[in-house]
């Protein structure tokens, strides 16, 4: 393990406590559609890159390699990921929509090994089981699951909900697939122009007033979200194992609670309490296991 691997840990943590606050951002937004939104948000995501190149100089990283269907497949991931995420959240409840979210790291652990080759330590096991069940305290309603109502739409609410937690789970993967070919630039901005193109008719049909008046939001949720996140996450992502990566991403949930409780007052009870703490302790183990490795070569070296 290397000290980039340190790095990119800290890159894919900070990221995901910028995607915790998308939930301030989209209080207030009015009168958009989420299609709307998200071209908006990737729209503006995506110049954000490009004038960050532009000014370094590194307009070469953007160029068009091999797997290109691979990479038109991230973008599809992506959007898919973030359209049905909004979508289970109006349809049933938050608690619920994030619980299926975050069902990611189930799907990366099994199928990692398959698809990536990579080994699954027991202590990486742990933390899974950890991260899983601090979401669970997290998101777990007030009165359990079995009050909930299971009409037409909410069943439709609980499919998509699934399906982004397994289009979170591919794009996790596809990552790990592609991060040999493109820089995490790359990797970031080319997916952000795909959902572009694919939400324009959602935002064809919002009307110019409309749009003017949440432009400040969206501009702001765009230069943070869309783009300093998608680059500190991708960046990360891609000098990392995919498992970790994963269950780091369980950070995001944490910070999203912590901004509603200081920023928008919502409760924060004792269920939620024990959660964050197993969570990050999932965390924390992920990184001891990669900075003991590097601790280890290091006195090989030396010795």
């Amino acid at each position: 393990m290397t000290e980039g691997a340190g790095k990119a840990q800290i890159e894919v943590a900070l990221a995901c406590m910028i995607y915790g606050m998308a939930g301030i951002f989209l209080e207030y937004i009015d009168g958009m559609d989420t299609g709307s939104i998200l071209f908006y948000e990737m729209l503006i995501g995506a110049v954000t890159i490009l004038l960050y190149l532009l000014w370094k100089e590194r307009l070469s990283e953007l160029r068009l390699k091999g797997k290109r269907k691979y990479l038109f497949l991230q973008g599809i991931f992506t959007g898919m990921t973030f359209f049905c995420y909004f979508a289970a959240i109006r349809l049933t409840c938050l608690s619920v929509a994030v619980l299926l979210h975050y069902t990611a790291p189930v799907y990366v652990t099994l199928l990692s090994p398959l698809l990536l080759k990579e080994k699954m330590s027991s202590r990486s096991y742990m933390a899974l089981f950890l991260a899983i069940s601090g979401v669970i305290l997290v998101v777990r309603p007030e009165t359990g699951f079995s009050g909930l109502e299971w009409d037409g739409n909410y069943r439709l609410g609980i499919l998509l909900g699934v399906i982004s937690g397994i289009s979170y789970a591919a794009v996790i993967l596809n990552i790990g697939y592609l991060k040999d070919e493109y820089s995490g630039m790359a990797l970031a901005f080319w997916p952000l122009v795909i959902i572009v193109l694919l939400t324009v008719p959602f935002a064809a049909g919002t009307s110019g007033a409309t749009v003017s008046g949440n432009l400040e939001v969206l501009l702001t949720f765009g230069l943070i979200s869309g783009g300093l996140g998608e680059i500190l996450y991708t960046e990360g992502l891609s000098g990392i194992k995919a498992q970790i990566g994963s269950i780091l991403a369980l950070i995001e949930p944490v910070s999203g609670i912590f901004f509603d409780y200081t920023l928008l007052g919502v409760p924060f009870c004792l269920n939620t309490c024990l959660g964050c703490v197993l969570i990050l302790a999932a965390g924390l183990m992920v990184s001891l296991e990669n900075f003991s490795g590097l601790s280890r070569n290091v006195f090989f070296l030396k010795g």
